[in-house]
């Protein structure tokens, strides 16, 4: 992640390795008993996610669950462009 303004959500860049490793977390961390409250994981799956980020690829990963959220939010609002891209026939080049 790099930051340019002041802003730490507006202006996280993700890598690729960095959008992969999150989300095979909250799969793995929905998976686990007593981590989920309904359809929302609980604070102590977040900690367990954010620490992981932070082992991964270091303190420049800490997320709050803000953070979180902001970056989840990202990742349905392109997966909902790409499925109504695939939907409506577009090519692919």
């Amino acid at each position: 992640m790099e930051g340019t303004s002041n802003s730490r959500t507006d202006s996280l860049i993700w890598t690729d390795a960095q959008l992969e490793f999150l989300i095979n977390l909250l799969v793995e961390q929905s998976r686990l008993p007593g981590m989920k409250s309904g359809a929302n994981l609980k604070p102590k799956a977040c900690k367990a996610i954010s620490q992981k980020m932070i082992e991964q690829f270091g303190p420049d990963t800490v997320l709050n669950i803000d953070e979180l959220f902001t970056i989840l939010k990202m990742l349905v609002f392109n997966l909902l462009i790409i499925s109504l891209m695939a939907i409506q026939g577009t090519a692919w080049t």
